[in-house]
């Protein structure tokens, strides 16, 4: 396992970590027991950074991770958990959450606790206000419960460095892998610039790489690897990022993600506009992210609406509710905006990829 430094906290962390929203159903319901086994199994393969929050996994994550940390040293691992805009209208509600989670994790503090999911500087300044989740947090550090204050986010590369270079948080969890690198890149370089622990969520894209083998057979080029382990080497080769973060379900997950801290490429211009070539020959009716396309008089967000799309084309059969899902969980918008398409076609002039946006549009509009 390689261990990274997490920003200037002092703390070095796994190259991987664990993210706990995947426990298998079957399991945690029968008995928390058998999914906790699974964080053992992790933690005896040198992971050491587990994620998890309320709510996951029907709200039975964090009580699974305190299963499992009852017979593991605290100081030996580091943990991560989560308060957002939906359970916490201020200060006093953060601090019941952290209190509650203290309590579920069976640890005497959180080392990382998360602003979770910031979609835009608007969330970002209610969560700062006066009284608010940040305030909250920081009186608990404070008093010793929390170690580091953190954040998750879904916000725009320009947006995330503004947030790290303000200095309220000591580092970020944000969405980054192989597919979406060009458009999220520019968000985790300001964040390692800044000097902040990087985390990235989504290694693999939601499950769309290792479930698509063909569609991205190029990330294994030149090696022996399966399209898991080289999506997830392309992530832990970078200077920029401190830990990748799956979610597992198996052991066999934990086993193919330690393998990606081995032989790994180096990371650097030439590999990274290589890949983003790779992209445009293999994937050409997969949008890259880019976004170039960010220019719609109408006030659009065509890069969102674009890359939820994906998720149409990813699966068999085509399924819209799957961009449905994706615009509201992860971009935190739906479909509406649009029916303000008014054709013009500048977007389609800007994509580098020549992709049919406004049929895609009109598609999503029509949902």
């Amino acid at each position: 396992m390689i261990y990274k430094d997490y920003g200037t906290t002092g703390k070095k962390i796994s190259a991987i970590g664990f993210g706990g929203m995947r426990f298998l159903e079957e399991e945690y319901t029968k008995d928390k027991a058998i999914a906790a086994q699974l964080v053992h199994e992790a933690f005896t393969r040198g992971i050491t950074y587990f994620d998890t929050a309320p709510g996951y996994c029907k709200d039975q994550s964090e009580e699974i991770m305190g299963e499992a940390f009852k017979t593991m040293k605290y100081g030996d691992f580091y943990v991560s958990t989560k308060c957002s805009l939906w359970n916490a209208k201020d200060a006093d509600d953060t601090r019941r959450m952290i209190e509650q989670s203290l309590k579920r994790l069976n640890v005497p503090k959180i080392t990382f606790y998360n602003l979770w999911c910031i979609k835009n500087m608007d969330e970002y300044h209610q969560m700062t206000a006066k009284g608010g989740i940040y305030e909250g947090i920081l009186k608990a550090q404070q008093e010793g419960l929390v170690e580091h204050i953190t954040c998750t986010t879904h916000a725009d590369s320009d947006d995330i460095a503004v947030i790290m270079n303000e200095g309220l948080m000591e580092g970020v969890t944000l969405g980054y892998n192989a597919v979406n690198f060009a458009y999220r890149r520019k968000g985790i370089v300001a964040s390692h610039e800044a000097k902040k622990g990087v985390v990235v969520m989504n290694p693999l894209g939601g499950g769309a790489i290792p479930q698509n083998p063909q569609r991205f057979s190029f990330l294994t080029e030149g090696t022996t690897d399966n399209v898991a382990v080289a999506a997830m080497k392309f992530l832990v080769a970078h200077k920029e990022i401190t830990a990748a973060l799956p979610g597992f379900s198996t052991v066999a997950e934990i086993e193919d993600a330690v393998a990606a801290t081995k032989n790994l490429p180096v990371i650097d211009e030439a590999y990274l506009s290589n890949l983003a070539q790779k992209l445009g020959e293999e994937l050409n009716a997969l949008c890259t992210s880019c976004a170039y396309c960010d220019e719609c008089p109408e006030g659009i967000p065509v890069p969102k609406l674009i890359d939820s799309y994906n998720e149409a084309l990813l699966s068999e059969p085509k399924d819209m509710a799957n961009v449905a899902s994706k615009l509201k969980n992860f971009w935190g918008i739906t479909a509406e905006s649009a029916k303000k398409c008014i054709e013009c076609g500048i977007c389609e002039r800007l994509c580098t990829q020549k992709l049919p946006i406004i049929e895609r549009l009109r598609e999503m509009a029509a949902m």
